[in-house]
């Protein structure tokens, strides 16, 4: 199942939804503006698009990686996206637009949802808006899935839930969710041991999200729109109601564009991402009866100073067609990224993030060839692995796997039960896995995994 996004975003090989899930377009559609991230981003698995609520079209997706924007409550159910970068497909439910899990989509270069590496615990006490009573990182190497359906009772005209994140030292995800009545985007906290979805602010002014997220020790970080500009949108668990909006500078390099994969390093305070420059991309006439060329953007890896959110080219990421979408991580030391190869087929990038040189990885087709569709990425310092989720195509179901890029292979670790579509959602706390899927019915719910 490729995942239907944002019911489910399939990712990774496929795209990303935001508002649907991978990023919630909330009003009208992106259009799209990049050739070169990736099509395909959300096929649904012999099913349509997610059921859209609303009245919008939904159909906007950006071929940049940067902020694809599903529509938040407003779309029209219309899954399937060409680019990888932010497909806005019908919001359906909480959840917005899922992606089949057996879609073979492409690798959108929208990214996803932050993929914080560890337990993203930190010392903030929060803001004592709720105590999770799940514990955090507690597996003991027993493997388990639960769904979990979301308490929206105290605002029940919440949709689009999506950029979740994980605080181990509070046990409460951190998120976002679109309301579709007063149609304002809330800053919110889930506790996972019950699914209770809590405001914690209104983000006033903003209209679009993405699936693009991050977040460590109490700071949350994600890419939004408003009024036509994108905004790095910073948030303090402590102090949610002093919540920023600051627009990205790229003055240093005009030629940049469309930020994705965000991960931030709490202890240096900087965030690395990457964006591209579309200045010779495109499509080119070869004259009747031959194929278009296709230019693809650059694509380089970046850092952003969370405060005044500059961004910084360091290196180009070659030989590549796009980025992948939710697939971004971070260790500590290297920020890993989940790239489209030219000609075809998908790799891991490793870079260093203190002289930004990189290494590739073919772990994300080397092993299993009835796993497909990869996605939701999330380091686990402990043992130093990749986890995620991909469809085994044999088997017909999801699966939850590990990936050792050293030594490129993969590991199914076990299904996770009941689950059709899903998003570009995901984040992990120790031996705790949590993502945004759905099942038959396309409502998305938090699904916990531990392991």
């Amino acid at each position: 199942m490729i995942r239907p996004t944002v019911l489910l975003v399939f990712l990774m090989i496929s795209a990303s939804l935001a508002g649907c899930i991978e990023e919630p377009i909330i009003g009208e559609p992106v259009p799209e503006d990049d050739p070169a991230i990736d099509d395909t981003d959300e096929v649904i698995n012999g099913s349509n698009g997610g059921s859209g609520a609303g009245t919008g079209t939904g159909n906007g997706n950006s071929d940049d990686g940067s902020s694809g924007e599903p529509v938040n409550g407003t779309g029209n159910g219309n899954d399937n996206t060409d680019d990888g970068s932010e497909t806005d497909s019908g919001n359906s439910g909480n959840g917005g637009n899922a992606t089949d899990p057996e879609d073979n989509g492409g690798s959108g270069s929208g990214d996803n949802g932050g993929s914080d590496p560890g337990d993203n615990g930190g010392t903030d006490p929060g803001d004592g808006s709720g105590t999770g009573t799940t514990e955090c990182g507690t597996g003991d190497g027993t493997y388990s899935s639960t769904m979990i359906a979301f308490d929206i009772s105290a605002n029940p005209d919440f949709t689009n839930i999506g950029g979740i994140e994980i605080d181990c030292s509070t046990n409460l995800l951190y998120g976002y969710a679109w309301d579709s009545v007063t149609e304002v985007e809330h800053f919110i906290s889930i506790d996972p041991s019950n699914g209770l979805v809590t405001s914690l602010v209104e983000l006033a002014g903003i209209e679009y999200v993405t699936s693009m997220t991050t977040y460590s020790d109490g700071e949350y970080f994600a890419n939004m729109r408003g009024n036509s500009n994108d905004y790095l949108v910073h948030v303090t668990v402590s102090d949610p109601s002093g919540f920023t909006m600051t627009q990205f500078d790229f003055s240093a390099h005009p030629e940049l564009d469309n930020v994705g994969g965000m991960e931030y390093n709490h202890e240096d305070e900087v965030i690395y991402a990457y964006a591209s420059d579309d200045t010779n991309s495109g499509s080119q006439g070869q004259g009747q009866g031959q194929q278009n060329t296709i230019t693809y953007p650059d694509i380089y890896v970046v850092s952003i100073n969370p405060t005044d959110a500059a961004v910084t080219k360091h290196t180009q990421i070659e030989n590549i067609e796009g980025v992948g979408s939710g697939t971004s991580a971070y260790d500590g030391a290297h920020y890993y990224l989940d790239v489209r190869n030219s000609g075809g087929g998908y790799s891991m990038v490793k870079i260093n993030t203190l002289d930004y040189s990189m290494t590739t990885s073919t772990v994300l087709q080397s092993t299993n060839e009835d796993l497909s569709n990869a996605g939701g990425f999330e380091i686990n310092l402990v043992d130093g692995l990749i986890y995620g989720y991909a469809y085994d195509s044999q088997a017909g179901v999801e699966v939850f796997v590990s990936y050792d890029v050293a030594s490129e292979s993969v590991v199914q670790i076990g299904i996770i039960d009941g689950v059709q579509y899903v998003t570009s959602f995901s984040t992990n706390g120790g031996n705790d896995f949590y993502a945004l899927m759905s099942g038959s019915d396309r409502v998305v719910k938090l699904v916990h995994i531990t392991y």
